[in-house]
């Protein structure tokens, strides 16, 4: 079957499938015409001229001209149907001219098979004839099987006339030669009617597999449609869910950074640690989120450059060693000389999350973390001594929000996006993830990344130490439409001595400066602000009114990946609700100091 010709009508769902196959068998039927008409003209001319000495020229000149003024129609038809392209809803004019067209070609070759019979009997110059003209009949009538077979009544239409009218002239002879030769094309006859109908059962399956195949194809369109639909619904919830409920989060982490650096007694002091421990892993799962949104939105480019696997080994150790003791695990990191070809914070945030799945899902044994050489590339490898992962869960495994062992939904386990951010960073810096484990014995995961050279490393220079930048007096603006996450970081900001003024809008905060006489120091701007203002909108409106590069931030808990996208492309820095006081002060500490230096 031709792919041009079928989704034309195959994929309509208001046309009912019996119909479209019907079409469809008389479609076959008018492509095979062409292959029809010239085997017609061919065998025709061949017979002419084979028989013309035997039966006379006169009527194998008539014969023969009937044949060609048939084709010629038929040619016609054929043209007229290819030019029309009927649809289902019309095909049934042109179901019924092809059986017709058939029926008066089989009347035309079974009427010439008794105009060119040679008479005369026995004789074998009449014999060798007689011969010829059943070979090609009996050819003529396999070709039908290839021409009309997908219309069966064209094939009896044209098969049994063209068969049976040359049986009966051959049956009436009165030599048993002629008759055992017309008791032979009746045999043939029931023979190729048998096997016209099982062509006919596996044109007939065939086109049924095909339109159910497309059907399937449609449906796995739709369904497909509307998985993206789904999870762009998703995505649009998970932002503006996540953008809600970060803010009160955030508000509430200024408020106790603000407590915890306020004298308090001891008891307090260990309330406001375990509210400070709540908040921080609410944040912790806050940042899993945006880590999925900001790798789907493509707004992470990785930075490769050659770096010593040996210090990133050592940070990880560093963090996870104390939560491997509280879990009573050991956590061997295995030592290793080796330099590779990575993003250095975007490598270290993928062992990370390795070690933490590895970490969370052993209840005895230990953790290791190690290296292998593999050529030019370098495996980095997470063993386990866990429950191990039964093999068909070592795909579902890197699906978002998927955990094995975590019915009850316990928070400790996390969400179940370690391992989905680990394959979205993987396929971000190209490179290959892999999984072994052994139920009852433990898993490894593994990374395979390029190798680097010694000699291609360059050490960063060390940064200052900006924990003790003075921040005394410096005025900050706050623009944010939240007055719970105005009032949070304005105590915080003045727990540092700034001097703080906090708005909901541009507007407002330009209207609050004409009574300060004072150029701002720090701007602090929500991303997204009522009536479809946005905090780069702010910042460029406030440096524009002061003429000066004021140096600004902005602070958002949106995860859309458009707005993910467009915040990235402002060249500001960003820092993601709920806020890390400690990153929120290293990052004005450097702001304060560059434009002091620019200064």
């Amino acid at each position: 079957m031709s792919s041009q010709d079928v989704p034309k009508v195959a994929l309509a769902s208001h046309v009912d499938r019996a119909l479209l196959i019907a079409a469809e068998k008389v479609r076959i039927q008018y492509r095979n015409m062409p292959t029809a008409f010239v085997g017609s003209a061919v065998i025709c001319s061949l017979m002419g001229f084979a028989l013309a000495n035997g039966v006379g020229y006169a009527k194998v000149l008539c014969w023969m001209a009937v044949v060609y003024a048939w084709v010629i129609a038929r040619m016609i038809q054929w043209r007229a149907f290819n030019r029309i392209n009927p649809s289902p809803a019309h095909m049934r004019l042109w179901y019924r001219l092809g059986i017709g067209g058939s029926a008066v070609a089989g009347l035309i070759w079974g009427a010439g098979a008794i105009v060119l019979y040679v008479p005369d009997g026995l004789d074998h110059h009449a014999l060798a004839y007689q011969f010829f003209l059943v070979m090609g009949l009996v050819g003529m009538g396999a070709g039908c099987i290839y021409a009309s077979a997908s219309v069966m009544p064209s094939f009896f239409a044209y098969f049994y006339p063209s068969m049976l009218l040359p049986a009966v002239l051959f049956l009436r002879a009165h030599d048993s030669l002629h008759f055992i030769t017309g008791l032979l094309m009746l045999v043939y006859l029931s023979l190729m009617t048998p096997f016209a109908l099982r062509v006919y059962r596996l044109i007939d399956e065939s086109i049924k597999l095909r339109f159910e195949n497309l059907g399937l194809i449609g449906e796995l369109r739709e369904q497909k449609d509307a998985a993206e639909d789904a999870n762009i619904a998703k995505s649009r919830f998970l932002a503006a869910a996540s953008h809600d409920l970060r803010q009160p989060l955030h508000a509430l982490g200024l408020f106790v950074q603000a407590l915890q650096e306020t004298p308090l007694a001891t008891r307090e002091r260990q309330v406001i640690g375990n509210i400070r421990r709540s908040v921080d892993a609410m944040e912790e799962l806050f940042n899993a989120l945006l880590d999925i949104s900001r790798l789907d939105a493509g707004v992470v480019q990785p930075h490769i450059t050659t770096i010593p696997l040996a210090a990133v080994f050592d940070r990880v150790r560093f963090e996870y060693a104390q939560i491997a003791r509280q879990k009573h695990l050991s956590l061997r990191v295995v030592k290793t000389s080796l330099f590779v070809q990575s993003d250095p914070s975007l490598l270290g945030r993928l062992i990370r999350n390795l070690l933490s799945n590895a970490v969370r899902y052993t209840d005895s044994g230990g953790v290791v973390l190690g290296c292998r050489r593999m050529g030019p590339e370098v495996r980095i490898e997470v063993w386990d001594s866990g429950k191990g992962i039964p093999l068909d869960r070592h795909e579902e495994i890197f699906q978002e929000f998927y955990q094995l062992d975590n019915p009850e939904r316990d928070r400790r386990k996390g969400l179940g996006l370690g391992l989905a951010i680990v394959k979205r960073l993987a396929k971000l810096l190209n490179y290959q993830v892999a999984l072994r484990s052994a139920m009852g014995k433990g898993s490894v995961f593994s990374i395979t990344l390029p190798r680097g050279c010694r000699e291609d490393y360059v050490p960063a220079e060390s940064s200052p130490e900006t924990a003790a930048f003075d921040l005394s007096h410096a005025l900050v603006l706050v623009i944010d439409d939240e007055a719970a996450v105005q009032e949070g970081m304005a105590a915080l900001l003045r727990k540092w001595k700034c001097d703080v003024l906090t708005a909901g809008s541009g507007a407002e905060m330009m209207g609050k400066l004409v009574a300060v006489q004072r150029l701002p120091d720090l701007i602090v701007s929500d991303y997204r602000l009522r009536d479809n203002e946005n905090g780069i909108q702010v910042v460029e409106a406030l440096r524009s009114e002061f003429n000066v590069d004021i140096p600004a931030l902005l602070v958002t808990g949106d995860t859309g990946p458009d707005r993910l996208r467009d915040a990235e492309a402002s060249g500001l820095p960003i820092l993601h609700k709920p806020l890390n006081p400690a990153r929120l002060r290293t990052l004005i500490a450097n702001l304060l100091r560059e434009h002091t230096r620019a200064a």
